[in-house]
């Protein structure tokens, strides 16, 4: 039996994920003979197979949808699965012959036995979420990595979160926290092959005893350093945690400060947030060499010009690393977005503007129009040059010196790509991850990978 698992266009084309690595391998162990087709960085192969597999996000779910209708009319069956098939199976099933809701992990075997004898059930789903103790070795064959930028090597810890805010789906992806074998662990960072190792835990402080436990393998490993995601009250619980940090090679935490105003932390269910001691956090990290990534969710109905304006000297204060700015946004088949739905506060329905570069929940407090250039008046102001000059001005960086040079290569990433995020508002809106011919990024890629290579030594 064959399967081709198919990647529809992502936000980030050319950013190495591990999907496709982790579903391959554990359909291989199954009985599937696998192969990939990643529409980001190659052609879509829509020659015979036995069997299809997409995954797929709600942003590029129409994409997804048209791959399969391509695909059923080949005479192949389609299986789908991913965020979206998991968040909103009834709105995926009718596009596909299968939909596997959830983790793969302990479902492979089942569709297998079922796609060999010819009986796809309509559905799969786990009775309980599947243990992480013995998991297969992810295929990185499927993403050969001369394909993709040099940035990133992936690597998971642990799934799940403790904490439930509003806006995210890791509760319904993963709804019990659960950590991976050490060895496990250390056998997929053997596989290490370039760039930063990027730590895909939504928070890998969700269990401290068990971080702990993972440091040395980091600090043990031929790598030249690594990056993460977690909470301000993780960080702010362990006044010891930032020298541990820099010395297992932490070169930036990313942390989800989403808002300042108690109003809209309380809106999106993230109330136990305290974005009050994050400026002590910041410092603490950055003195012992690691940089600070924040994340911020705009369109929450707390958002005014002052707010903003609040936002922009709070994070100069702090002296932050990079930016990300998330367009609030929800799932259809989501109580959030029905209660939306009704209130007559949607401004769309078009599942690829929910890809948290779109606003599209009607404001509350401001215009529509006012409230996109307070955005973008705040992320022109963070990547001004002076900005970028003035957040890397602090002891951190004689600690580290190494991390000047991150901070003036990610700012300079970070930089370009909301200019071009701005500039794609005025593009062919039918165009936007529906695939087609690939746009010729070869310079891109070489002058990224070149950048890379760079990192790597100076870190190295």
């Amino acid at each position: 039996m064959r399967i081709r698992l198919v990647q529809p266009p992502l936000i980030q084309p050319r950013y190495r994920q591990l999907t496709l690595p982790v579903v391959g391998a554990e359909l291989a162990a199954a009985g599937f003979e696998v192969e990939a087709n990643d529409e980001n960085v190659e052609e879509l192969d829509l020659s015979p197979v036995d069997f299809v597999g997409i995954t797929a996000h709600v942003y590029n779910a129409p994409r997804a949808f048209e791959l399969a209708r391509a695909f059923r009319e080949r005479g192949c069956r389609v299986i789908m699965g991913g965020t979206f098939p998991t968040v909103a199976p009834e709105l995926v099933a009718p596009h596909c012959d299968s939909v596997v809701v959830g983790e793969l992990e302990g479902l492979a075997p089942r569709i297998a036995a079922d796609a060999r004898a010819g009986t796809l059930r309509p559905v799969y789903r786990a009775d309980a979420p599947p243990s992480l103790q013995s998991t297969v070795r992810p295929d990185l064959s499927l993403t050969p990595r001369d394909r993709y930028f040099r940035f990133n090597f992936p690597l998971e810890l642990s799934r799940g979160c403790r904490f439930s805010c509003r806006f995210c789906t890791a509760r319904t992806l993963y709804p019990t926290p659960r950590t991976r074998s050490l060895a496990d662990i250390e056998r997929d960072l053997a596989q290490y092959d370039h760039g930063l190792v990027e730590l895909l835990d939504v928070n890998f402080l969700n269990d401290p005893p068990f971080f702990e436990r993972v440091l040395p393998l980091l600090r043990g490993a031929r790598i030249p350093g690594w990056t993460g995601q977690a909470t301000v009250a993780d960080l702010a619980a362990d006044p010891g945690l930032p020298e541990r940090l820099a010395e297992s090679r932490c070169r930036a935490v990313f942390v989800g400060l989403e808002t300042l105003e108690e109003e809209g932390l309380r809106s999106i269910d993230k109330g136990w947030s305290r974005p009050g001691v994050f400026l002590d956090v910041a410092r603490r990290l950055r003195e012992a060499g690691v940089l600070v990534q924040v994340g911020i969710v705009v369109g929450l109905d707390s958002d005014t010009p002052e707010s903003f304006a609040r936002m922009g000297d709070f994070l100069d204060e702090a002296r932050v690393h990079t930016l990300t700015a998330s367009w609030l946004h929800y799932y259809p088949g989501t109580a959030q977005w029905e209660e939306l739905r009704r209130a007559g506060r949607l401004l769309g329905t078009d599942l690829r503007d929910l890809d948290g570069n779109h606003l599209v929940v009607k404001p509350a407090r401001m215009e529509p129009d006012a409230l996109k250039r307070e955005v973008s008046k705040l992320l022109r102001r963070f990547y001004g040059f002076d900005s970028i000059g003035r957040r890397m001005l602090h002891r951190g960086m004689a600690k580290a010196p190494s991390q000047l040079w991150h901070h003036l290569f990610q700012n300079a990433v970070m930089r370009v790509y909301y200019q071009m995020v701005e500039a794609a508002a005025g593009d062919d809106a039918a165009a936007r991850y529906m695939g087609g011919a690939r746009r010729d990024d070869r310079l891109e890629k070489a002058a990224a990978d070149g950048s890379a290579w760079l990192l790597d030594r100076v870190f190295g």
